[in-house]
């Protein structure tokens, strides 16, 4: 990452999705402090690539304590492996689903609640609405709540932190002036991520004082260690079996080399772009990819885009949407394919395992690239094999269940959902996007 010509360094785990990025108002050297807290720590541990919440407790220590201090502290915590940290992308998820089932057996008012807000009993739907819950504590709730909620995290591990989310949802059933009308236009998927918003609201704006709250979450009656113990691992085995939908990112370590120069963008810098080119395919790593098509300089019609692209063999699409997002995807075979249909009687999808989306997180600035399922260590057989689609007034790239990135009619506009062959959530904030310049790139440099 650039600033001011200067290059800087970040731990490459903090762009992973879900990680929750919150300082609690560290002052510049504060802030430098942490990023430097953070290298060390992947330095050390490696094999460390996914811990939501490492960023916000680091910062947090680190407004009472040293680097040396708040590193030993975060060496200790992590070495607890799952009692104090969850340190994996599977346990996370589940952690989730395990509130749920808490609230379900402990607090079953505010469960049966959620129900009637949500209008289903599909706990897969349901669970959307608590899937962002470690955001409520280290993000959300005022400095000095996280601070006790934090010294009691200490003490009683992680166990605390599902106490005061409890607490947070049971507090939020208490307020009785919330306006649901808008709720009868709202899929129940669309009601659940609504609900936890209001979550991370209740948390932000807690109506009770920090004693309060933590009185409401060590008073909740018989919740046992072993009883979250267990329900994490039914639940982790779950989220194992579900290969196809596990969305995790891989976030390209910040210590891989490129052995050519990067391709110049309008788009993206001369960091992002290195990192892109790094997780091309290893035999194109050592040429520059050229620009063949500018949205600015060539226009938006589709014709003028298969005129320019399609001797391509391998293409790189870079878009800047309305909003500032970025994002794009490698496309490992040609556009010119799309002709091929009567070769394909099965399937209108053509491309390979090779292909992949990506975007730029919008908080760390790094790049989050999602590969094909298939290359994960699961059946490739058995997985969603829908890299590539167009005709002549569209184009889709990675489908099942939703399209990575679809375009169609003219390339202004389009939309990026949940896809289970790149096990990608949407790339961008809204699943509608105004494209504001789009750079088609063909791997390999013809011209050199």
């Amino acid at each position: 990452m650039l600033q001011n010509g200067v290059k800087t360094l970040r731990a490459s785990f903090l762009s992973a999705e879900g990680v929750v990025m919150h300082d609690f108002g560290l002052r510049e050297i504060g802030a430098v402090s942490l990023q430097r807290l953070l290298i060390v720590i992947e330095c050390v541990r490696p094999e460390i690539t996914y811990v939501p919440v490492l960023y916000p407790l680091c910062a947090l220590f680190l407004h009472y304590m040293s680097e040396e201090e708040t590193f030993s502290c975060m060496m200790h915590l992590m070495r607890a492996g799952n009692t104090y940290l969850q340190q994996s992308f599977v346990a996370v998820t589940a952690s989730s689903r395990t509130l749920l089932a808490l609230l379900r057996r402990h607090k079953s008012s505010v469960y049966n609640l959620l129900k009637r807000r949500v209008g289903t009993t599909n706990e897969a739907i349901l669970v959307r609405a608590l899937r962002d819950w470690p955001s409520w504590l280290f993000r959300h709730l005022p400095f000095e709540y996280a601070v006790r909620v934090v010294d009691c995290f200490i003490v009683e591990g992680h166990k605390m932190l599902m106490r005061v989310a409890i607490a947070i949802v049971y507090i939020w059933s208490k307020e009785k002036k919330r306006d649901y009308s808008s709720f009868a236009m709202k899929s129940c998927e669309e009601r659940a991520d609504a609900l936890g918003q209001q979550f991370a609201e209740t948390a932000a704006n807690c109506p009770v004082s920090v004693q309060t709250l933590l009185d409401a979450a060590v008073g909740i009656r018989n919740l046992k260690g072993s009883t979250i113990t267990r329900y994490q691992k039914e639940f982790e085995d779950a989220v194992r079996d579900e290969k196809v939908s596990m969305n995790i990112p891989r976030v390209l370590p910040s210590s891989k080399l490129l052995y050519t120069s990067p391709f110049t963008s309008q788009i993206v810098n001369a960091d992002v772009a290195t990192a892109i080119m790094c997780s091309l395919p290893n035999r194109f790593q050592l040429e520059t990819p050229r620009i063949l098509f500018r949205l600015s300089d060539d226009g938006s019609s589709f014709t003028q885009l298969w005129t320019k692209i399609d001797e391509a063999e391998q293409t790189l699409f870079v878009i800047k949407s309305s909003n500032g997002e970025v994002f794009g995807a490698y496309c490992s075979a040609s556009w010119a394919e799309r002709y091929d249909a009567h070769e394909r009687a099965r399937s209108r999808y053509f491309g390979t395992g090779e292909s992949f989306v990506w975007k730029v997180d919008v908080e760390s600035g790094q790049l989050c690239v999602y590969t094909w399922v298939g290359n994960r260590g699961h059946c490739a057989d058995n997985c969603p094999q829908m890299f590539m689609a167009a005709d002549d007034k569209s184009l889709v790239i990675g489908s099942g269940g939703g399209d990575a990135i679809a375009i169609r009619d003219e390339l202004y506009r389009g939309i990026s959902s949940a896809c289970s062959t790149f096990g990608s959530p949407p790339l961008i904030k809204d699943r509608e996007f105004i494209i504001s310049q789009m750079e088609v790139f063909d791997i390999r440099n013809r011209s050199a």
